[in-house]
């Protein structure tokens, strides 16, 4: 019976590339938008915190060796970083560990983060996590070219300053944080 383990690494690799998508996670932002806006509408009553479904790719789940050589790959794909959302009933910003797993977060190699403003909580618990550990070799910050002078633009940009003492981390100024296409340097 044929493996996968058969096929040359080139072509595995172009499997890994297939099946592995790290930034699928924002489609949970909108399943928990599209929720809470018809609950919006809805009777008052107690609503329960939002449970959000992770999933780990079944090419993971197949052996050792194919698990490492994609974990290997997944590692190095540039993941973008989108502030979580706010839930409707503790009126919170969700964690960003609630989408992604902290131990994926600590081994990712380049990380895209998008601002389309402060998003205090969600910057400061990443910058948390990578504090404990990170593996991380370029920042790239995505912020507007406006409003950057609220308290907590001040507070986000101190730490992430601090925080460039460990890992390389660049920012740009743009007009749409969300849809800028990513630098070609990572």
């Amino acid at each position: 019976m044929a493996s996968l383990l058969d096929l040359p690494s080139e072509i595995r690799l172009i499997i890994y590339a297939y099946l592995l998508s790290p930034n699928e996670y924002v489609k949970s932002y909108r399943k928990l938008s599209d929720q809470w806006s018809s609950v919006a509408s809805g009777p008052l009553c107690t609503i329960p915190r939002p449970y959000v479904k992770r999933y780990t790719p079944c090419i993971l789940l197949l052996n050792k060796k194919i698990t490492t050589e994609a974990l290997h790959y997944l590692y190095r794909i540039p993941l973008n970083l989108y502030g979580t959302p706010s839930t409707y009933f503790v009126m919170r910003q969700m964690d960003i560990t609630e989408f992604i797993s902290e131990h994926y977060l600590q081994r990712i190699r380049v990380g895209i983060l998008r601002l389309n403003h402060a998003n205090k909580h969600f910057v400061l618990s990443l910058l948390d996590i990578w504090g404990a550990e990170n593996r991380l070799e370029r920042l790239d910050v995505y912020r507007p070219k406006t409003q950057l002078d609220s308290q907590h633009w001040k507070v986000v940009e101190s730490r992430l300053w601090t925080f460039s003492s460990m890992v390389p981390v660049v920012f740009h100024e743009v007009d749409y944080a969300l849809k800028v296409e990513a630098s070609r340097t990572t």
